[in-house]
């Protein structure tokens, strides 16, 4: 995501009304602050968030591809 969180509310952008928003609970990079307040916004403002915190597992972005190409599904139908 390239916007701020506060542009998301302005008119200002086209988002897409669904997220899939994971972030490995054992990252040391990136406070959990960082996904949970990207969530927390966007659900505010009524996007359908998929957020989820996997447990033990490093910010490597392969999380379960099987849970998102089902969401992927899930939404498309």
């Amino acid at each position: 995501m390239l916007q701020s969180p506060q542009q998301l509310s302005e008119n200002a952008t086209s988002v897409a009304p669904n997220g899939f928003i994971r972030h490995g609970a054992k990252d040391r990079d990136t406070s959990f602050l960082v996904p949970v307040n990207l969530a927390t916004k966007l659900m505010n403002l009524g996007f359908d968030v998929n957020f989820f915190l996997p447990w033990n597992r490093p910010h490597s972005g392969d999380y379960n591809l099987d849970d998102l190409f089902a969401w992927i599904e899930c939404i498309n139908n």
